[in-house]
C-alpha cells in the first residue's frame, strides 16, 4: 500500500469513528435525555438535576472515547458505569419517586447531598484519568517481558477443567440452564456456607476463563491444530459454566466480553468504535433482557418501557446506597478503615476472626433493617464507609490515575501477553467493582490475578520489528 493508500485510509477510517462518535452523542446525549424530561416528575427533590447533568456529562465523554476509537476500555468502562448508574437510573427514580424497591425509605432530604457526593467522586476520577493520560510514558527497550508458561498452562488448564468437571456434576447440567433462582437453590443446597459456595464457584469458572486466554496466545503462532483446538475447548468451557442464563448477568458479561480481545474487536480503531456503541448498547437494552428468566417458574416481563426499566428495579440501587452509606457515617460511630481491612483479610475464616466486617451492601442492609441484604455498595459507599468524604476523593483519584495508566499501557506498550490478557478480561470486571460491593467481589479477582500470576514467566522479548 502506498503512502497515499495509507492516507487516504486512514482519514476514512477517522471520518467513520466520528460518525460513530457523533451517533453515539446523539442517542446518549440527546434522545435518551428529551426521553427523560418528557416523563413526568414527582417533585421528590431537586437532586434530578445534578443527575441529570452526570447523564449529560458522561454521555459527552462516552461520545469522545468513541470517536477516538483508543482502547481506554477502563476509562470508557467507568463512563459507562457513571451514565446508567449514577445519571440515568438515579433521574429517572428521583423523577418517578420509584426509588430501588431493595432500598426503601430513603430520606430525600438526603438526596441532593448523595448527587453531590456521586459528582464528588465522579470529578476526581475524571481528574485522575487526566493525569495519567496527560503524562507521557517512555516504554524502555527491555530485553524481558513477562510471558506464559506452556507448561504452567497446561496445568491450569487440567486443574480448572477438572473443577468444572466437579462442578457440573455436583448441580447437574440441566441446573446450569434453568433460572436464576433455581440455580441459587440447587447451589446454596449443595453448600451452605457461603464462603465455601463463593470459592467453588470462582474456582470452577474463572481460572478456566484464564486458562482460555493463554490457549488464544499460542493458538495465534502456531502451525499446528494442537493449541486451536485447547483454545477452542476451554473457552466453550469457560462460555458453558457462566452462561447468560444461570450465571449473574456481570459475571456472564465478564467472560464472555472477555473474548472479544482475542477475537480482534480492539485491532483497529473503527473495530474499537463499534464494539463500545456495542458494549452500551447491551447494558441499555440487552442487559435487562438477561433478567426475564431469573426467577423460579416465572418469565419477568413487568417492564413496559425504557424507563420503566429503571423505576424501582433493584438492579439500580447505587444512588440508593450511597445515601444509606451516608446516613451510615453521619449516625453510627465512625471506625477507620474497618470495612477495607474486612476485604484485604476477606481469606480469614470467621471462626479466627469472630468480629470480620460483613461486606458493605450487607452492612448497609442491616443497618437499615432490609429484609433483602444482598445488595450493592458502590465504589464511593465502600470509600466514604472506610475513610470518610477524603477518602472518596482520594481513593477515586488514585485509582482512576491507576487505571489510566494501565489504559496507556494496554494501548501504546507492545504488552506482553499477560498484559494483553490482563487487559481483555480486567476491564469488564471494573464494572463488578465500580458497583460492588467490594467484599463479595474480591474472591473472583484474587482468582483472577492468581491465575495470571501462576502461568506468567519472564522471557525474552522479541526484537523490535523494522
Amino acid at each position: 500500500m502506498t503512502t497515499t493508500e495509507t492516507r487516504t485510509a486512514e482519514h476514512r477510517e477517522g471520518t467513520l469513528v466520528l460518525v460513530l462518535g457523533f451517533l453515539a452523542f446523539i442517542a446518549l446525549g440527546i434522545v435518551v435525555p428529551i426521553f427523560v424530561l418528557t416523563s413526568p416528575d414527582s417533585g421528590r427533590s431537586s437532586a434530578w438535576t445534578v443527575t441529570f447533568g452526570v447523564l449529560f456529562v458522561a454521555a459527552i465523554r462516552l461520545a469522545v472515547l468513541i470517536a477516538r476509537g483508543e482502547r481506554r476500555m477502563f476509562e470508557f468502562i467507568f463512563w459507562l458505569f457513571a451514565y446508567v448508574f449514577f445519571g440515568l437510573a438515579p433521574t429517572v427514580q428521583l423523577r418517578a419517586d420509584a426509588m430501588a424497591t431493595t432500598t426503601a425509605g430513603l430520606d430525600p432530604q438526603l438526596d441532593m447531598v448523595t448527587a453531590a457526593t456521586g459528582v464528588l467522586g465522579i470529578a476526581s476520577f475524571a481528574v485522575g484519568f487526566a493525569l495519567a493520560h496527560r503524562r507521557k510514558v517512555a516504554f524502555a527497550a527491555s530485553t524481558e517481558r513477562l510471558g506464559i508458561s506452556r507448561g504452567r498452562l497446561g496445568i491450569l488448564t487440567l486443574v480448572a477443567l477438572a473443577a468444572s468437571a466437579y462442578y457440573v456434576a455436583s448441580l447437574g447440567v440441566g441446573v446450569l440452564f434453568s433460572s436464576r433462582a433455581e440455580f441459587s437453590l440447587v447451589e446454596n443446597a449443595r453448600w451452605p456456607d457461603p464462603t465455601t459456595n463463593a470459592m467453588i464457584g470462582a474456582v470452577s469458572s474463572f481460572p478456566i476463563l484464564i486458562a482460555a486466554h493463554g490457549w488464544w496466545h499460542f493458538a495465534r503462532g502456531a502451525t499446528g491444530k494442537g493449541p486451536r483446538w485447547i483454545a477452542w475447548i476451554t473457552t466453550l468451557v469457560a462460555m458453558f459454566i457462566t452462561n447468560p442464563i444461570s450465571s449473574a448477568r456481570y459475571h456472564f458479561g465478564v467472560v464472555w466480553g472477555s473474548f472479544l480481545g482475542p477475537l480482534g474487536a480492539f485491532r483497529t480503531r473503527v473495530r474499537t468504535s463499534v464494539m463500545m456503541l456495542g458494549i452500551v448498547f447491551g447494558l441499555l437494552f440487552l442487559f435487562p433482557i438477561a433478567d426475564m428468566f431469573r426467577r423460579l417458574n416465572v418469565v419477568n416481563n413487568e417492564r413496559t418501557g425504557f424507563l420503566a426499566e429503571y423505576e424501582g428495579n433493584g438492579d439500580y440501587d447505587a444512588f440508593g446506597q450511597l445515601s444509606n452509606a451516608i446516613l451510615y457515617d453521619a449516625t453510627m460511630p465512625f471506625r477507620f478503615a474497618r470495612q477495607f481491612l474486612g476485604i484485604l483479610f476477606f481469606w480469614v475464616p470467621r471462626s479466627i476472626w469472630r468480629d470480620k466486617p460483613t461486606g458493605s451492601g450487607v452492612l448497609l442492609a442491616e443497618f437499615r433493617e432490609y429484609g433483602f441484604t444482598n445488595l450493592s455498595a458502590p465504589i464511593w459507599a465502600e470509600l466514604l464507609l472506610s475513610f470518610g468524604f477524603i477518602g472518596v476523593v482520594v481513593g477515586s483519584l488514585v485509582l482512576a490515575y491507576f487505571l489510566g495508566r494501565l489504559d496507556v499501557r494496554f494501548r501504546e506498550g507492545n504488552p506482553s501477553p499477560i498484559v494483553e490478557i490482563a487487559g481483555a478480561v480486567f476491564p469488564f470486571y471494573l464494572l463488578i467493582l465500580l458497583r460492588g460491593s467490594w467484599l463479595q467481589a474480591t474472591g473472583i479477582l484474587v482468582m483472577l490475578i492468581g491465575s495470571l500470576l501462576f502461568i506468567s514467566v519472564r522471557e525474552r522479548a522479541p526484537a523490535p520489528s523494522g
